[in-house]
């Protein structure tokens, strides 16, 4: 049941749905849930399994004042003389949601969405053009997908609105991507693969999960074997790009379709001392 919720809730973050309906639909799939865990619960107890009916019970109990809860928050838009969970949580991790939207602070959740990698003067950054084959795509894909569910890139159409996505949609031809502009990834590092000769970009969670994402070809105008060579280089910025988009439909609708995510890169370099 776990896995059929996460599987809903990476594919919602790819919607243009505002908050509050997302959670009533959340609310909905919850019911339904319950629903199983109650009958499953009475099955238990006709069949005389204490212990774990008992269990199952609480489980029950837990998850209905939940639901309870969130369905007078969401669909009556008030809160509940028994809500005793809220103030709790609120006094535990020092914070509470945004009574409209549903999120944390925002410069709560930019210091999560834009980890740095240091600071650079923009003098002294080179774009580089970053490559990325089947394997490091599904890598990627899978961390981003990751990072939406968990809420650590937000995938909201930079805060367009349906008509707004048509309009800038038709003044430039082009997709409007569901990630928001300008998202890093929360640990990022370049790595020489001196096997493969390549200057090869690995991403993930964290250092314990990084996985490689990409490989740069070309930075600024010169190979990435050559600079190399040449230059002490760094990954100084990585923004996220492409995925899931949107595109113009038939009478003002618009359609979402699949794309293979992209990678910005932005090189700090240093010329190399010589030796001796």
């Amino acid at each position: 049941m776990f896995s059929f919720l996460d599987m809903i809730n990476s594919s919602l973050s790819y919607f243009n749905i505002k908050p509050t309906l997302k959670n009533k639909i959340y609310i909905a799939i919850a019911t339904l849930g319950d629903g199983y865990l109650i009958y499953v619960t009475c099955r238990l107890f006709l069949n005389q399994v204490w212990l774990r009916g008992l269990l199952y019970c609480l489980a029950v109990a837990f998850l209905t004042y939940y639901l309870y809860l969130n369905f007078v928050y969401y669909f009556l838009d008030r809160t509940s003389r028994f809500d005793f969970l809220s103030p709790w949580l609120s006094k535990v991790t020092g914070t509470a949601p945004d009574a409209t939207t549903g999120k944390m602070p925002r410069q709560r959740r930019q210091a999560a969405l834009n980890q740095a990698a240091g600071y650079y003067e923009d003098h002294d950054t080179v774009r580089a053009a970053v490559t990325i084959d089947a394997t490091e795509q599904a890598n990627l894909r899978a961390l981003v997908d990751q990072l939406v569910a968990e809420h650590l890139l937000v995938a909201e159409y930079d805060g367009l609105s349906e008509a707004e996505i048509l309009a800038q949609y038709r003044a430039k031809n082009e997709p409007v991507p569901a990630l928001n502009s300008g998202q890093t990834l929360p640990y990022y590092e370049l790595v020489h693969e001196a096997a493969r000769h390549r200057l090869t970009i690995y991403a993930g969670m964290n250092a314990m999960d990084k996985q490689p994402v990409g490989h740069i070809t070309k930075v600024g105008l010169t190979d990435a074997h050559d600079a190399r060579v040449q230059y002490q280089l760094y990954l100084a910025k990585l923004f996220v790009t492409g995925g899931p988009h949107k595109i113009a439909g038939r009478r003002d609708t618009t359609i979402l379709t699949d794309g293979d995510f992209g990678l910005v890169a932005y090189l700090a370099y240093r010329e190399k001392q010589p030796k001796g």
